[in-house]
């Protein structure tokens, strides 16, 4: 028979340590190593520790200064010479047959681990009726990472119901993270991803004690939020790395709900602890987007979604609210509102996630970390256009494609456009605001559908993008245009509307568009201007016109407000208008967002009577035979 080393890591449990080293003597399978780690106890647990050891030469005494549970696994893994590696933890004990039922399965089977069966025990060591894993639901069967309607279940995060061949273990060169929470989960998942042959048996070999001390109210602490995040980075970089993405989104979803229920319970933490702890977690809840995780409960999204959008004092008060609820439930029903059903675990079989396009938003999330490009947000933005009357010339990734070569469905490639393009983007002068992608240092709050339509472009051309930015320009975010159907929270979107129409009310406002734009027709945008004057222009190709328009321009007023909508072209009129003493603004999209707000789209759709280029026939436009608009049309460049 072979020697099979079981490790005990021993900390102040005089209370349940002859309960569970008593249960390790009574084995049916006696070849055993047993490895007491006394990491450091003040109590009488070393001493009734070296008083098993005298009386059973299989048990051996290591005392040390105290590592935590994880230091003392690490001791009793550095010193085993067992054939195989089983873990005891002192609080809880084995039933008498657990060595040989998990030997003779790891033999039989020729197993990297084996993972047992096990039962809960109240405090005092009563067992509950039925196991963890129901017997006639799960039999005995070979765990698959690509499986996850069984191996899922079963592939809990404790060593202790598992048995480890050693060599398995030192081919891996695994060990415990020390002083981190979810040190099991690290450890156990780190094996299943690297395992090729891991195995169930349904026989009960496991004990666990439901300790009343273990309860959030006296373990969640700030430190143990902090840790855990750490600990849930690890175990994602893991089965990312490893291309397991697939089969960590079902152990995120339970993990998701675990912590955060911990975190809306726990009464251990300030408000400022709170945020603190949900500013490092952000990128962890982020995840049930990429993921595409759904959430158990209606109130769990909505707290997921604030902590998304860095609303931090609304998450605290939706966690308040639940809080407070849970607080009436009894423990039964709490404990199922932290736990994913079955039919959560079925949608998120049914919805596909493409792990390319998260391993490509984690590279860029690292490179953002570093990101010294400064860009303010939409509402700073359109403060600094209303405070200042600065002109504006907006980059997008229309008009990088241009610098770079390429040419875009209404506007062919132009090399004299191109190398304006790139002078003004380059420029270090204060006389115009430069607008660029937000998405160069951050993802937030963007639709599926957008997020990844920018991940695939910044994956693409960041690394350019960083080429021709300056870290000493203060740059405003060139979507402050596009306030509606990219964003998930749309709750800001009448505020930042109402911001944008104060630059020009009261303002005579000349506005040089495509034939088919008709910015404010149809709707109350330009409602508060003082007069308006439109200028048409071609909808294709308007830079073949560019020193007419500019020329037309400047015939103007310096004093009105010229807003332009002509795609890259819009880009150098409001820069080489803004050098010559002019506010002009590159607006382009903002009326169409208009549109889908005002409508309440849920998706981009043609409006009937304006230029949609980024809709399916939205190129094709009903006539409009609006006289208060004909009026406005002072020129017509052809």
């Amino acid at each position: 028979m072979d020697k099979i080393t079981i490790i005990v890591p021993i900390y102040n449990v005089e209370k349940y340590l002859r309960q569970a080293l008593d249960s390790v003597v009574c084995q049916t399978y006696k070849n055993l190593e047993v490895l007491l780690i006394d990491d450091g106890s003040t109590d009488n647990s070393s001493k009734i520790a070296e008083e098993y050891a005298k009386k059973d030469k299989r048990f051996i005494v290591i005392h040390q200064a105290n590592k935590g549970l994880s230091g003392a696994r690490n001791t009793g893994l550095d010193k085993a010479t067992g054939k195989y590696i089983m873990f005891l933890d002192s609080d809880d004990f084995f039933d008498e047959t657990a060595c040989e039922t998990l030997y003779n399965c790891i033999e039989s089977t020729n197993a990297d681990y084996v993972i047992g069966n096990y039962t809960n025990t109240n405090e005092d060591g009563t067992k509950w009726q039925n196991p963890v894993f129901d017997k006639e639901k799960y039999k005995s069967f070979k765990l698959s990472i690509k499986d996850y309607t069984n191996s899922f279940y079963i592939m809990n995060s404790g060593v202790w119901n598992k048995i480890f061949r050693k060599t398995f273990l030192d081919e891996l060169n695994i060990h415990f993270i020390e002083r981190l929470p979810a040190e099991d989960a690290i450890f156990t998942t780190d094996c299943f991803i690297h395992a090729e042959n891991v195995y169930y048996t349904p026989e009960n070999v496991y004990n666990y004690r439901l300790r009343d001390s273990n309860s959030i109210s006296t373990n969640c602490s700030k430190s143990y939020f902090l840790g855990i995040n750490r600990a849930y980075r690890i175990i994602y970089e893991n089965f990312r790395k490893s291309n397991n993405l697939e089969y960590y989104r079902y152990y995120y979803a339970k993990s998701m709900n675990y912590i955060l229920y911990r975190f809306i319970d726990t009464d251990l933490l300030t408000k400022e602890e709170r945020i603190e702890v949900l500013e490092k977690m952000k990128w962890f809840y982020m995840l049930s987007c990429d993921l595409k995780i759904p959430t158990v409960l209606k109130p769990v999204q909505y707290i997921i979604e604030s902590i998304v959008t860095k609303d931090y004092p609304q998450t605290l008060k939706y966690c308040e609210m639940l809080n407070q609820i849970r607080k009436m439930l009894p423990k039964e029903l709490r404990e199922k509102m932290s736990k994913p059903s079955a039919s959560t675990y079925k949608e998120i079989e049914s919805k596909k996630m493409d792990p390319e396009i998260i391993n490509k938003k984690e590279k860029l999330l690292k490179k953002m970390e570093n990101s010294k490009i400064k860009i303010l947000n939409i509402e700073d933005s359109i403060n600094k256009i209303i405070t200042e009357r600065k002109s504006i010339a907006r980059f997008g990734d229309g008009e990088l494609d241009i610098i770079l070569g390429q040419g875009l469905d209404f506007q062919e490639y132009n090399k004299e456009l191109s190398k304006r393009l790139e002078e003004i983007l380059t420029s270090k002068q204060d006389f115009c605001l430069i607008g660029i992608p937000d998405v160069i240092n951050e993802f937030s709050n963007l639709t599926e559908e957008s997020e990844e339509f920018w991940i695939k472009n910044m994956d693409r051309t960041r690394t350019t993008w960083m080429k021709y930015l300056n870290e000493d320009m203060e740059y405003i975010t060139a979507n402050l245009t596009r306030l509606y159907i990219r964003y998930k929270d749309k709750s800001k979107t009448g505020k930042y509307f109402s911001m944008l129409k104060q630059i020009w009310k009261n303002r005579d406002v000349i506005i040089c568009e495509g034939e088919q734009t008709r910015i404010g027709v149809g709707n109350d945008l330009l409602s508060g201007c003082k007069s308006i004057k439109r200028i048409i222009c071609p909808s294709e190709d308007a830079f073949d016109r560019y020193n007419i328009i500019l020329e037309r321009l400047k015939k103007e007023s310096k004093d009105a407000l010229i807003i332009l909508a002509l795609g890259p072209t819009a880009t150098v009129l409001a820069y080489d208008l803004a050098k010559d003493g002019y506010q002009a603004l590159d607006m382009g999209h903002f009326d169409i967002e208009y549109e889908w707000y005002k409508r309440n789209a849920k998706r981009r759709e043609k409006i009937a009577n304006k230029y949609t280029n980024e809709v399916s026939g939205g190129n094709v436009t009903n006539n409009v035979y609006d006289k208060k608009y004909l009026s406005q049309i002072v020129d017509n460049i052809e």
